[in-house]
């Protein structure tokens, strides 16, 4: 769609004109265009948005061949909303808005793109989750590395890094969970893939190399300039992919942070997924370990915990700084409530300072960044008092170092209390704050007590008790009078409109006064809005300050929440070294127990140590708690490394440096992959990535394949674990052979899950206790699913034969012992005689039947199985 059509057509009107010129600058961006009240969009935006957003598509005038010009539009006011729905489905969209008041032009409005919000770079406060990072993340491709940045431009953060390979930036990636992801034109297919596999939501874009890299690293550089060569490429394709957004602001980016993710507990996809750290399996927030432990008071306070728990650290003497400030808040609950108190009202100081440094802050923010100012002097005050009669510095070391008072100050006095969400009907600096402001409004409120001494005097002079002098934006003011006193109307009264109960009229002198206060009011309004940027622009000037004020908040508020779980739930302080031993006494897993019933979940005892015991081959029932056992101690491992108490009653916990699960069932059946193929490639990253001081967690390894694979392949990768890598681990199996490792390995310990049965039921005990399990009691899992009762006393028939080693129903072999060539399972040397004949399947099923537990259905269900099994043991006729 061209601007202009060839000689001797119709052109475009001057409006869309200025359409085409806007949209051929951002031709993949949906077109907010400025039009009055309305953001419209035109030709294929209008049908498009309409078809997204679910909004009515109509048609303005016809183009130069004389085709209708299709139309949508969304209310400027409201347009924040529709703008959060676009981002979530990954739209990118222009806002181009009217750079002038158009009662000041002539002619057409002049119009400009603005900027370009994508769901990676965005500033509005309902489009972004106060409580998480909205990181866009870039990709380069160096010589041996991959490069990878990470931009959050609503805190103006910009981090980068250098990776080996695709496994470590499919790690960072997950542990990032960007909204956006810029790659290069070419490469990352594959990568691109796998992604799209874990986190279908995430918007990806291709675009070129950056064309002068250098010039657009050079103001970020100044305090890093030792940043990887591949770090530096994903931070200039970053940058110029944000710059090219932002047209007439400044990103606010001072500086890029290099960070090593070797240095913080490596989580990979599996880990996070499976351990269900910041979502549940389903993808909620709610139910997650994140949820249960953030009772954090600020945005900035729980974004930071989500990236500690999701970035634990691997360093003793940082893990114990933090551990410090945690025990400091347990121990002095006057001072924790008094904390958290003064939290609660601090808004997000992080982003209102970013939205100022960016020239799109409103009055209202500027009211939060004041509040949260004052709000941090009280903190400085309570934690400079708490630290002052302590020998523990690790308050003190919480204490902001900043407080910029003058800014304070300066908000405190010029702010009005509660300041409008928008400019423009003023109402922002308080009076006595600037002289010609508070002439302008005197001016104007006299001239209003001026509008009603003239109305008490045409009333006395007219003799018309009903006449009232009104006003309207449309016409201004004007004196009212209703039809039966129309024929007391003085000469002097100019109509200037007739409405249905009567007439409207002017005087010269009231046209005198509307002049007046018309320009006392939009002088002041214009003069207040100057002022409001003047302050908006001071605040912009600290926004680095403000930046690690907030910081600052947030470490106090994570440290203080933390302290508060601690409190509330009894958990304790773990003993933190650089070994290997992991021992945990009356460890609880974080999230179940608090959805038990109270006091009804069972702790448990677990001690792993690389250089003694350390693989626990752990059996037991289905249902009886195995894969949960597991987890806590995972979870203990992750909370423990990003800072917080856990939950135990006592906890040493040896440096981790790699965590790795294997959990569960999942197949990717768009890729081909069954669930062994999914299970496999798991368990391939972990032999491949663990180390000695790793703690890898393993759950049904090599169920999903034949008996004999999948016992070989379990077996194989334990004594790899135990033997090659070395490190601590806890394979949960219901291949009760592996139960020998134990007697051939000296680091490997047998536990199973006790469990008591009575009769036909079992109770679960879920507590851990040494040695193997001899059975999983699966038919008494399957009873308590539902299973019908003839089919539950068929299959304790037929396993009562197998524990007895006889052969299946078919006739085959059911043992796992050696096969002659025939297929026949061999007889061992002095191996007992083959058993006396048993009874027939009819009898042993029936044996096993509980008819008194049966419903009149379940009986007439069996009875029926039963007449089959007769009729097809029987010999054929003849």
């Amino acid at each position: 769609m061209g601007a202009t059509k060839a000689k001797g057509k119709k052109s475009h009107t001057p409006v869309m004109q200025q359409f085409m010129r806007a949209k051929q600058q951002y031709p993949d961006a949906l077109l907010f265009f400025r039009l009055g009240d309305f953001y419209e969009m035109f030709y294929e935006d209008a049908i498009r948005a309409a078809e997204l957003l679910g909004i009515t598509q109509t048609y303005r005038g016809t183009g130069p061949d004389g085709e209708k010009i299709p139309m949508a539009g969304v209310p400027h006011h409201a347009a924040t909303g529709y703008l959060t729905r676009l981002l979530e489905l990954g739209q990118r969209v222009a806002i181009c808005e009217q750079m002038a008041d158009p009662k000041t032009v002539k002619g057409v409005v002049p119009r400009e793109v603005v900027r370009v919000v994508t769901p990676g770079l965005c500033l509005e406060e309902d489009a972004l989750d106060a409580r998480t990072d909205n990181y866009l993340v870039a990709l380069h491709a160096g010589t041996k590395r991959v490069g990878l940045a990470a931009l959050e431009l609503s805190t103006a953060q910009l981090r980068a890094t250098s990776l080996a390979g695709t496994p470590e930036v499919m790690a960072e990636l997950v542990r990032l969970d960007p909204r956006e992801l810029v790659l290069p034109l070419e490469g990352f297919e594959a990568l691109e893939k796998d992604l799209k596999r874990v986190a279908p939501n995430i918007a990806v874009r291709r675009i070129a190399d950056p064309e002068s890299p250098d010039a657009l690293l050079e103001p970020v550089l100044a305090l890093h300039a030792d940043v990887p060569p591949a770090a530096r490429g994903a931070a200039a394709r970053a940058l110029a992919y944000a710059q090219a957004t932002q047209p007439s602001a400044p990103l606010g980016i001072q500086r890029v942070g290099v960070y090593d993710p070797r240095e913080q507990l490596v989580l990979d996809e599996a880990a996070v997924r499976n351990l269900e750290l910041v979502r549940t399996l389903g993808g909620e927030r709610k139910g997650s370990l994140l949820d249960l432990i953030d009772v954090t008071k600020t945005a900035m306070g729980a974004r930071m915990l989500r990236r500690r728990i999701l970035a634990p650290l691997t360093d003793v003497a940082a893990i114990r700084r933090r551990h410090d400030a945690v025990e400091a808040f347990v121990l002095d609950e006057p001072l924790r409530e008094e904390v958290r108190g003064a939290l609660k009202g601090v808004g997000d100081l992080e982003r209102m300072a970013t939205r100022a440094s960016m020239g799109v802050a409103t009055p209202r923010d500027l009211g939060v960044v004041r509040e949260a100012l004052v709000r941090t002097d009280a903190l400085r005050q309570a934690l400079k008092a708490a630290s002052e009669g302590s020998t523990d510095d690790s308050l003190a070391a919480l204490i902001p170092g900043d407080p910029i008072a003058e800014l304070r100050d300066l908000l405190v006095t010029a702010l009005v209390d509660e300041p409008p969400s928008a400019t423009k009907d003023g109402g922002i600096i308080r009076d006595k704050v600037d002289a010609d402001l508070d002439e302008l409004r005197n001016l104007s409120a006299k001239s209003k007590d001026v509008i009603l001494e003239l109305e008490q005097r045409e009333r006395k002079r007219t003799g018309i008790a009903s006449l009232k002098v009104k006003f309207t934006r449309v016409f201004g003011y004007y004196i009212e009078v209703t039809k039966s006193n129309l024929g007391s109307v003085p000469k002097d009264y100019v109509r200037k409109q007739t409405i249905a109960n009567g007439e409207r009229y002017v005087t010269e002198e009231l046209s005198e006064l509307q002049e007046k206060i018309l320009s006392a009011d939009e002088r002041a309004l214009k003069l207040e809005v100057q002022l409001f940027e003047d302050l908006r622009a001071r605040v912009a000037k600290e926004a680095t300050r403000l930046r690690q004020v907030a910081q600052a908040l947030a470490a106090i508020d994570v440290h203080a929440a933390l302290a508060e779980i601690a409190h509330r739930y009894g958990y304790c302080r773990p003993s933190m070294d650089d070994g290997t031993r992991l021992e945990l006494s009356e460890a609880r897993h974080p999230i179940v127990e608090r959805l038990a019933a109270a006091g009804t979940f069972v702790p448990n005892d677990v001690t792993l140590d690389a250089a003694g015991t350390r693989l626990m081959i752990l059996t037991g029932p289905n249902m009886s708690g195995k894969s949960t056992a597991m987890r806590q101690v995972a979870l203990a491992v992750v909370l423990a490394q990003a800072g917080s108490f856990v939950p135990a009653q006592r906890a040493h916990i040896g440096i981790v440096d790699r965590l790795y699960t294997r959990v569960g069932a999942s197949d990717n059946l768009g890729e081909g992959a069954s669930t062994f193929m999914v299970e496999m490639r798991e368990a391939a990253a972990i032999l491949h990535g663990a180390t000695a001081r790793s703690l890898v967690i393993l759950d049904e390894i090599g169920r999903g394949t034949s008996t004999y694979d999948g016992l070989a392949i379990a077996w194989a990768i334990a004594e790899h674990l135990h033997d090659a890598i070395g490190c601590r681990g806890m394979f949960a199996t219901h291949y009760h052979e592996l139960c020998e490792l134990a007697q051939t390995h000296e680091g490997a310990v047998n536990f199973n899950v006790a469990a008591k049965e009575y009769g036909d039921d079992v109770v679960f005990l879920h507590k851990l206790v040494p040695g193997g399990a001899n059975r999983s009691y699966g038919v008494a899992v399957a009873r308590l699913a539902g299973v019908p009762p003839i089919v539950l006393a068929r299959a304790k028939a037929i396993l009562g034969d197998l524990e007895q080693g006889a052969a299946l129903p078919s006739g085959a072999h059911a043992r796992m012992r050696p096969v002659d060539a025939a297929g026949k399972a061999q007889l061992e040397l002095f191996s007992a005689p083959p058993p006396e004949p048993k009874p027939s399947k009819v009898d042993k099923t029936l044996a096993e039947l509980d008819v008194n537990a049966m419903t009149p259905v379940d009986a007439l269900l069996a009875l029926a199985r039963l007449k089959k099994m007769v009729d097809d043991g029987k010999e054929p006729d003849g």
